[in-house]
């Protein structure tokens, strides 16, 4: 017996996935925290965080101030 519902069909909104590039730039210091979508921010703040990189470094190797990565190194580390 198959059931159908006609009126649930909605277009799915568009995945975004991670550029891996940007993602091994930033890691590599060639890639600006203001370059980067939110995901691979958090991204690059979670590699470097499992590396051991204190938040300081994290955000000197994003050019950004502290303060700005401190809930996504906070929640990268949970």
């Amino acid at each position: 017996m198959i059931i159908e519902f006609s009126s649930t069909r909605t277009a799915a909104a568009p995945v975004r996935k991670l550029d891996a590039l940007a993602v091994e730039a930033a890691l590599n210091g060639r890639r600006a925290y203001d370059e980067l979508h939110p995901r691979e921010v958090f991204e690059v703040v979670r590699i470097a965080r499992r590396r051991g990189n204190t938040l300081d470094q994290v955000a000197e190797l994003l050019d950004v101030d502290f303060f700005m990565i401190a809930d996504e190194y906070d929640a990268a580390g949970a």
